[in-house]
């Protein structure tokens, strides 16, 4: 998942400066007048300059309010106005789509599955008879013929929701995966994972896998609702006494914590034994809440361009490339229900009842704040058996002054302290002056050091909040392994130009990928699931 609010971010900064402008011209019109008021009035009598000065101070307000809104509704029409064309994926979408109503009584992953069925034929008319002529060029994965149509990748279409049944299960996997993403992006853990004995399912999450528009008109709501469903019908394929686990990338990640602390609200739902996550969407940029009003400013400017963060070309078979700003609003208001949440079964003392978690975490991620993965989550952990598992920057010593560090000061003040409720482990270099890396562990007091035999490969300097889940030689996001013209290898992709001429993210060329630890990190989550919940193991309810 990738939150883009680079757009939003460069208008709100200018509306920013616009507000502090007005604000400073409000407050010197103020002073004066009320300076003038005061001057003016008979000093027997404050009652009438002290009522004139509130009305004054009420009306600066009110007028301010008006500029500033009026301000960011005029940045935002001009912003948006700069953007793209919108083509037919972002404007049309299947009508089938799962919604929250869906879930009734009844209604299981099988009738899901049928309903996905349903999306994906509308998908492919939508994509014969109404966009043919907006699918220019041989880059686009809404073209049958183009090298990004998911279908020319793998048998199986990994935008849509799969099983993998265990003959003789010793857990089942729900896997749950990131905003604007689909169920490919945690395909090898699950692969991993089946191969272990686990029944595996891959959720696609509605609003995925199909085409932006879904995402621009898909509630948080829906996907809750959709793991619910998932939850219960994993459940019923395990036999008794067989754990559930749960996986999560990104937003997967926000719903299978939300997931679990529903499940300990409401006894209908099956409980979780342990949860991985994957770079989780806990924290995002506070600015998303804002992105609510794009409803109004695309009323107001007659511009359906107002809902959207940026229009970029669909070259990525299994990720959206354009972004709607209601991706940003409906990830704000899952982190917010899950704050509520976490802090309301704190007070009741239930915590105690929530799963272990594993969470395996970039230190640097642009897309979610790390540090709140501790705070809103980690803190709050009861379980001896929880780990927050980071993968350090590379500390070569000829990259410090070339990789910016701010990340590392509200990270190492929540980190530092001598009561950490949780074991924190730490790839990082084993020298400075070596790509080698070591894992460093700290269990309560007692910090431990293993050798790995792993090293940074040539030209990586960290990881990033996408490239967690992706192995080294991943056909789509891992270094190319063959030719490029028979497979897109957006891992490695080059293309030099000013990064305002192409549709193409610039982050596209510089954003780790892959992950080149990630092996190693496979093994770890099948290990840790292990331990935490052996095939032996039988729930205290």
């Amino acid at each position: 998942m990738e939150i883009p609010l680079r757009n939003t971010s460069l208008w709100l900064r200018a509306a920013a400066w616009l507000v502090i402008a007005l604000a400073v011209l409000a407050g010197i019109s103020l002073v004066y007048h009320s300076y003038s008021l005061l001057q003016a009035a008979p000093l027997r009598d404050w009652s009438s300059p002290i009522v004139r000065l509130l009305l004054l101070v009420a009306a600066n307000l009110v007028f301010t309010a008006i500029l500033v809104s009026m301000a960011l509704l005029f940045l935002w029409g001009r912003m948006s106005g700069a953007l793209p064309e919108l083509r037919g994926w972002h404007l049309q979408r299947p009508e089938s789509e799962f919604v929250a109503s869906d879930e009734q009584p009844g209604y299981t992953l099988e009738n899901y599955l049928e309903q996905e069925a349903k999306i994906f034929a509308e998908l492919d008319a939508l994509m014969q008879h109404s966009w043919p002529d907006a699918s220019e060029g041989a880059y686009c994965r809404y073209q049958k013929e183009s090298i990004c149509n998911p279908a020319k990748h793998f048998d199986h279409n990994w935008n849509r929701s799969w099983i993998q049944r265990a003959e003789n299960p010793i857990g089942g996997a729900l896997l749950l995966h990131g905003l604007s993403d689909c169920p490919y992006s945690l395909k090898a853990i699950g692969e991993r994972l089946h191969a272990e004995g686990y029944t595996v399912v891959w959720l696609r999450v509605p609003g995925h896998g199909t085409c932006p528009c879904a995402l621009a008109n898909v509630s948080w709501l829906d996907w809750t609702a959709a793991v619910r469903v998932a939850a219960r019908s994993l459940k019923e394929m395990l036999p008794k006494g067989v754990p559930m686990v749960l996986g999560g990338y990104s937003n997967g990640g926000a719903l299978s914590v939300h997931y679990a602390l529903s499940a300990l609200e409401d006894d209908s739902l099956p409980r979780v034994d342990a949860i991985s996550l994957f770079s989780p969407m806990l924290g995002v940029n506070p600015l998303a809440r804002i992105t609510r009003l794009h409803h109004t400013v695309g009323l107001i400017s007659n511009n359906p361009k107002a809902g959207w963060s940026n229009v970029d070309a669909e070259i990525d078979p299994f990720k959206y490339s354009s972004w709607p700003m209601n991706g940003n609003f409906q990830a704000w208001m899952m982190t917010k229900s899950i704050r509520r949440k976490l802090e309301r079964l704190k007070k009741l003392g239930r915590m105690k009842d929530y799963p272990p978690v594993l969470a395996m975490q970039s230190v640097v991620d642009s897309t979610v704040m790390a540090e709140k993965l501790i705070t809103v989550l980690f803190d709050r952990l009861e379980s001896a058996e929880s780990e927050l598992f980071l993968f350090d920057i590379n500390r070569e010593e000829w990259l410090t002054n070339l990789i910016n560090r701010s990340f590392e000061a509200p990270m190492r003040s929540k980190l530092e302290r001598t009561d950490l409720p949780f074991r924190l482990s730490v790839l990082t270099n084993a020298r400075s002056d070596s790509p080698e890396v070591c894992i460093q562990s700290r269990d309560g007091h007692r910090w431990s050091e293993q050798t790995t035999g792993m090293r940074w490969p040539e030209g990586i300097a960290s990881l990033s909040h996408v490239a967690v889940p992706f192995p080294l030689d991943d056909p789509v996001y891992g270094r190319a392994q063959g030719d490029f013209e028979e497979k897109l290898h957006l891992g490695e992709l080059s293309l030099l130009s000013e990064p305002s001429a192409l549709m193409i993210a610039s982050s596209l060329f510089l954003r780790c990928r892959h992950n080149p630890f990630y092996q190693f990190m496979e093994d770890y989550v099948v290990d840790w699931y292990s331990k935490v919940c052996p095939p032996s193991f039988q729930r205290s309810e």
